[in-house]
């Protein structure tokens, strides 16, 4: 897969490798002029004869960088041997190709060859075995530095598949929890012949449309805001009309952009394990911005008898708090025998 993924890359960049191979050639050809104290330009540069010239050497001499892309584009990364053994089969192939086009077709067209006089073919491969190394080792380094990025980006594309899929995974947890959590909510309502169950019912719908449809990997703060406060409402239905509740969360800005779910289920952390009937003690539900920072707290006091781990409870908020916002997040955990909060806080 990579192979067809650098020799398509290659493929595509041919005209990027032309560009890069020019520019190259002119320097090539500017530092020899410079040393050997020639003019880079003269009353002859732009003859008939010498623009011939240049074209079918450069046209030659493209050759071989071009053939270092394709074979070893092709063959990469398992058969590098027999990628080099092409690519060294290609130079007599590219001498030749050379001394027809300046040796037997110029001469025949145009009446003019390359050389001043006629040379031998030892003589003219042996003068191009130069030629041949210098910009093989270019076509070389050209390869491997867009063979790098091109395995730079697979690489990266790997990971984001990997991140998404795992993300889809923490989210097809969340979603039968909270939907058993929240029926449960309801079972208690109608089983206690409560007047406020069709309420419930109503909240009830709304969260799960919300839980089991929204695909967006990002929904705006305020969506999550409302959401938020639907479910707290169905959880104070299912507990009772006590529940202390200390709630603030109007200081935001609603177009900010967070993952669905995420304080949903934090709140919902605090309603499985926390007691609500003491007024000295509330339930704490802060939620405020600062620029693109969202600071979010929630603490509540402990219940009398711990609620049996199970679920996906922290540590599937923490695995997808590392995927979504790595380096761009805090979670704050603060738990005595009395309380327990925690303070999250995320660069959206």
């Amino acid at each position: 897969m990579l192979c067809a993924v650098i020799l398509l890359s290659m493929r595509l960049r041919f005209w990027h490798l032309l560009m890069c191979f020019f520019v190259f050639y002119i320097f090539w050809d500017g530092a020899i002029d410079y040393f050997a104290n020639r003019p880079f330009f003269n009353d002859d540069s732009f003859t008939f004869k010498i623009i011939v010239l240049t074209i079918t050497t450069f046209t030659s001499f493209f050759l071989y960088p071009l053939s270092i892309c394709i074979w070893f584009g092709k063959f990469l990364p398992g058969r590098v041997v027999r990628a080099l053994l092409l690519c060294l089969l290609c130079i007599p192939f590219i001498i030749f190709f050379r001394y027809f086009l300046q040796e037997i077709v110029c001469p025949a067209v145009f009446g003019f060859g390359n050389y001043f006089r006629p040379v031998s073919a030892k003589y003219y491969f042996q003068d191009n075995l130069y030629f041949a190394v210098l910009f093989s080792c270019f076509g070389l380094a050209y390869f491997f530095v867009g063979y790098i990025r091109v395995s730079e980006r697979r690489q990266a594309a790997l990971a984001i598949a990997a991140k998404e899929s795992e993300l889809a995974f923490l989210k097809s947890q969340i979603n039968p929890h909270f939907l058993f959590n929240t029926l449960n909510s309801i079972y208690t309502l109608i089983y206690q012949k409560k007047d406020n169950a069709l309420f419930a019912t109503e909240k009830l719908s709304s969260l799960l449309r919300y839980a089991l449809y929204e695909e967006r990997m990002e929904v705006d703060l305020e969506t999550e805001i409302n959401h938020l406060k639907d479910f707290i409402e169905l959880q104070r239905l299912r507990v009772g009309e006590e529940v202390a509740l200390n709630m603030d969360v109007e200081n935001i800005d609603g177009s900010l952009l967070i993952s669905p779910h995420l304080l949903i289920s934090l709140a919902e952390n605090a309603f499985k394990h926390g007691d609500f009937t003491d007024p000295a003690a509330p339930l704490i539900v802060r939620a405020m911005t600062n620029g693109n920072t969202l600071i979010y707290h929630i603490a509540n006091k402990k219940a009398s008898k711990p609620v049996m781990q199970g679920g996906i409870g922290l540590q599937n908020i923490k695995r997808r708090l590392e995927l979504l916002y790595e380096n761009r997040h805090s979670c704050q955990i603060s738990e005595s025998d009395q309380q327990f909060s925690i303070t999250l806080t995320i660069t959206l």
